[in-house]
């Protein structure tokens, strides 16, 4: 199975071999890798060995899934996407829903399975906002920046067309308007 993750400013492709007997190994970019990873117990501190290196990862998983990892010392985003996830990432991206206060926008056709904000809330960047399902498949689009909603416009249930607005921002030092 393939995975997209981006860590920081980098991303890589991530495979993960199918069929019995594949065990830990992983291909990163291409190129062989061994991870074994302990199972969290009660905590999310866990303990990794990749590629012969033992690491000490504590780990947090946010809100959106994207994730928090600390280890040694170093503090890292990280985002994983399944091919479907990172179809979504792609078209917002070329769609330039990652620049300033774009609006949210449905990257395809689908239907609101559920949104995760009102007007007011005040939102982080990587935060999900609505989950849309898709070929058979829940996407849940994130915020690019940190921003208060301004409107939304996506109602569960409600189908939706490619490049519809879903929900609208604006800058968190503007005021709140009255109702």
């Amino acid at each position: 199975m393939d995975y997209f993750t981006h860590v920081d400013s980098a991303s890589f492709r991530v495979r993960r071999p199918d069929g019995a007997g594949s065990g830990n190994a992983l291909e990163v970019e291409g190129e062989p890798m061994e991870l074994e990873l302990a199972p969290a117990v009660d905590n999310p501190v866990r303990s990794a060995r990749l590629g012969g290196r033992s690491l000490r990862v504590l780990a947090h998983r946010g809100p959106s899934g994207a994730w928090t990892l600390d280890v040694g010392g170093r503090r890292y985003h990280a985002e994983v996407n399944d091919r479907g996830q990172e179809a979504v990432r792609q078209a917002r991206k070329a769609s330039g829903a990652g620049s300033g206060l774009a609006p949210l926008k449905a990257p395809m056709p689908g239907m609101v399975m559920r949104v995760e904000v009102a007007v007011g809330d005040e939102v982080a960047a990587g935060q999900g906002l609505v989950i849309v399902e898709a070929m058979k498949m829940e996407n849940e689009l994130k915020a690019t920046t940190a921003a208060r909603v301004r409107a939304v416009h996506a109602v569960p249930g409600a189908a939706v067309e490619k490049e519809m607005i879903l929900v609208e921002f604006e800058a968190l030092d503007a005021p709140e308007e009255a109702p």
